[in-house]
């Protein structure tokens, strides 16, 4: 491998390149490509347009410890500044074939609360009917498009009252949601442990009995969304994201993010855009130990099979 091909995380890090993206011919992998090529379409029109992004979760860590995807992963994860996502969004609903190229055969589309009241998770996401998936991670069985996320990130007060209160607020709305849809976004096959594991049993059993809003998930999303976006971006020190499995532990100092950096990913030489501060995200996320692959029984499988391809 030259200089030119070697991955950033070798000459970045020091650590050695394991593996990256799943073998070759299964379906994972194929999975894995069709959400490559949506990331790069994403790319493209970002730049075009003068947008920021940043690769978030398991897809930075994948880009720094693997080079690539992480050989297990199914999904891809993009934070977005808030004022970038709204102007995208607006773009997209505009001009719906900004995401197709010439000689498509699939339908690559951006989805959110905003233009689909189906939608249930208050990301958007850039779908392709390329492929089909089946998503078992919840008690509800879910056929989709494949898909990768675009999360909005959203302002977040310095430790204060009006950062409890603002807490208090968004926890409130993430509590209503999950009694509002809990059969079908969560994940109750991920192992969070003892005290993780009794929540998720104590949640689904109230979300049977107690239901504020109904079936109306829709505008519980909406209400949760319009107090996100209550607290401008820029004007605030930190950035959350909210759409976080692990939730108020995806809450950086806003310059962790700053202009962006490339970061190669996979074997085409691509880059794509990483926060200013990528130990700082990571150990956040992660811990600081983040380099190190989990053990195969530990490791974030998501329940997510290919059913169709085109």
């Amino acid at each position: 491998m030259s200089a030119q091909e070697e991955p950033m995380v070798e000459r970045w890090s020091g650590h050695p390149v394991s593996d990256y993206g799943a073998p070759e011919g299964t379906p994972l992998r194929r999975l894995q490509l069709v959400e490559y090529d949506l990331m790069c379409r994403m790319d493209d029109l970002f730049k075009e347009l003068g947008l920021r992004y940043y690769l978030l979760g398991g897809t930075l860590l994948g880009a720094v410890r693997h080079g690539g995807f992480i050989p297990w992963d199914d999904d891809v994860d993009v934070g977005v500044p808030r004022p970038d996502y709204m102007k995208f969004m607006d773009y997209v609903e505009k001009h719906p074939e900004a995401l197709q190229r010439e000689g498509d055969t699939c339908k690559v589309s951006f989805v959110s609360i905003y233009n689909d009241p189906t939608c249930r998770q208050g990301m958007g996401k850039i779908t392709t009917d390329a492929v089909r998936v089946v998503n078992r991670s919840s008690d509800e069985v879910r056929y989709e498009d494949a898909w990768i996320d675009l999360i909005p990130l959203d302002g977040f007060p310095a430790p204060g009252l009006k950062a409890k209160l603002h807490k208090l607020r968004l926890t409130w709305w993430k509590g209503m949601d999950a009694l509002t849809e809990f059969d079908y976004v969560i994940d109750t096959k991920r192992d969070r442990g003892f005290a993780g594991n009794l929540m998720v049993k104590t949640v689904r059993g109230l979300s049977h009995v107690i239901r504020p809003y109904g079936d109306d998930f829709h505008k519980v999303l909406l209400k949760w969304d319009q107090k996100l976006r209550s607290l401008e971006y820029e004007d605030y020190p930190y950035a959350l994201n909210m759409m976080a499995a692990v939730g108020f532990r995806e809450l950086f100092p806003r310059d962790y993010f700053g202009k962006g950096q490339p970061i190669p990913f996979d074997y085409e030489g691509r880059t794509f855009t990483a926060p200013d501060d990528i130990v700082g995200v990571l150990t956040q996320i992660f811990g600081p130990n983040y380099m190190d692959p989990p053990p195969d029984d530990l490791r974030n499988w998501h329940n997510t099979e290919v059913i169709e391809q085109n």
